[in-house]
């Protein structure tokens, strides 16, 4: 018997590992720490009876085993023209999903070649990134400011020469950031697409986690456009074990991102896809939905407090209207990653503000802090530990 050496594809060779954000051995999450670095829903604000209602209404129907084969690689019918009416699309616009990372996955499959030039949030979530690893692009960061990404700043570059094949976004409470993409810059954003012929992929997981006073542009500009692919999903409204979610494509491209799906996956879940489109037709489910953004709300506001009464002086904060997360930054000249190991070493974890840059140190001093899934106690003992950790580093009192 001769041997033989495995090798894998240049694909697989050449992924590089995760470093920082999404890199578990970074992470100590000893017994009775905290993690503040989470994206995770709160549980006790998922629709819980309207799941088991829905599962049982669809495993006892005389429709349930025909939901058992393959379904079509676009979705169940039925759940895209649920999901198309929220949006105000044609129903053929929907491709239902595994999820956003498929969702995401899809689109760059779909749009980019090796090569070409991506521009991206800066900050950015880093997961983007791993996915552009499937293809190997060039990543320009365009600023995002109080309004979403900085559109003034995207259109000297694009003067000056700058010539992306697609734009990536998270519109609604950015990730990491949290701001929202305003109407007009949403508006200004589409018409530099059309003018210089990039295509936008619009990530939106938390347009639905509003906080009660908090108005989300309704994203017409988007909609309306066939330079858009606009992935969502139900992670954060019905939790990521779902494993749902969808993208709403320009319709010329419809048919073809669903062949290159057949050649994938081929299909999501067709008991999954008929217990969310049951759940969408229940009048309790966005009554729920609503009031999880209360919940999420009053998280955020435990959160930020502590961090005014910890820190004083020494943190500015970008105040949440949605979402999950807050973005801060600390202040004090001082090592920033000894400030987030003696943190492990007090009992809390979080999301380190270098890790939302695409090359380099930017960012340095800031951090992602999760409300989401912490109880309201444990926020405020986080940031006390959090905030022991920096004045021990500072030598503040």
């Amino acid at each position: 018997m001769t041997d033989t050496v495995l090798t894998s594809s240049a694909l697989l060779a050449g992924l590089p590992a995760r470093q920082g954000f999404g890199d578990a051995t970074l992470i100590r999450l000893a017994a009775g720490s905290i993690d503040l670095g989470g994206g995770n829903p709160a549980t006790d604000l998922l629709p819980l009876d309207v799941y088991r209602d829905a599962f049982r209404e669809v495993t006892e129907s005389d429709g349930f085993a025909p939901l058992l084969k393959y379904s079509p690689a676009s979705g169940l019918p039925s759940l895209r023209a649920s999901i198309a009416a929220r949006e105000g699309v044609a129903a053929d616009r929907v491709l239902i999903t595994n999820g956003g990372a498929h969702g995401l996955a899809l689109a760059v499959l779909s749009l980019l070649d090796p090569g070409d030039v991506v521009v991206v949030d800066d900050p950015v979530y880093p997961l983007f990134l791993r996915v552009l690893d499937l293809i190997g692009v060039d990543v320009t960061p365009v600023r995002v400011g109080a309004d979403g990404i900085d559109t003034d700043e995207l259109e000297h570059r694009l003067r000056d020469g700058l010539r992306p094949k697609a734009l990536f976004t998270v519109p609604t409470f950015q990730n990491p950031s949290g701001v929202t993409l305003s109407a007009e810059r949403e508006a200004a954003l589409v018409a530099l697409a059309e003018q210089y012929g990039f295509v936008i992929i619009a990530d939106d997981p938390y347009r639905a986690i509003a906080f009660p006073w908090t108005e989300v542009p309704e994203r017409s500009a988007f909609r309306d456009s066939d330079r858009v692919f606009a992935v969502n999903t139900f992670s954060k409204t019905l939790g990521p074990g779902l494993r749902l979610g969808w993208i709403v494509l320009p319709a010329a491209m419809s048919e073809r991102v669903t062949w290159l799906r057949n050649r994938l996956d081929g299909q999501t879940s067709g008991v999954l896809q008929a217990v969310v489109d049951r759940m969408l037709a229940d009048e309790r489910f966005d009554a729920s939905i609503i009031a999880a953004g209360a919940g999420y709300a009053r998280k955020a506001e435990a959160l930020t407090t502590a961090l005014r009464e910890e820190f004083a002086d020494g943190v500015e904060i970008a105040e949440p209207q949605g979402g999950f997360f807050t973005w801060v930054r600390l202040a004090g000249d001082i090592d920033f990653a000894q400030l987030f190991e003696r943190s492990q070493d007090l009992g809390v974890t979080y999301q380190r503000g270098e890790w939302f840059a695409t090359t380099g140190d930017a960012f340095r001093g800031f951090a992602r802090l999760s409300y989401s899934e912490v109880g309201e106690h444990d926020l405020t003992e986080g940031v006390a530990r959090l905030a022991r950790a920096w004045r021990e580093l500072t030598g503040r009192e």
